[in-house]
């Protein structure tokens, strides 16, 4: 999580989304929190798939 945090702020990235199933808690320990699919950039939120009920995660670096 680490070197991905780093090459993301390398990049000038200003957050850091993930979409999981099964592990949400894990994400929160590493400072993620949960939002909504309306955060994502807009290309992702058309890709979204709501029947799969991924969690959104956030993270600012």
């Amino acid at each position: 999580m680490q070197a991905i945090e780093a090459r993301a702020a390398k990049a000038k990235f200003k957050r850091l989304f993930v979409l999981t199933t099964r592990a949400s808690h894990w994400f929160i320990e590493q400072g993620f929190s949960e939002t909504g699919v309306d955060r994502l950039p807009r290309a992702r939120q058309q890709l979204y798939n709501f029947q799969r009920r991924s969690k959104v995660l956030v993270k600012s670096l």
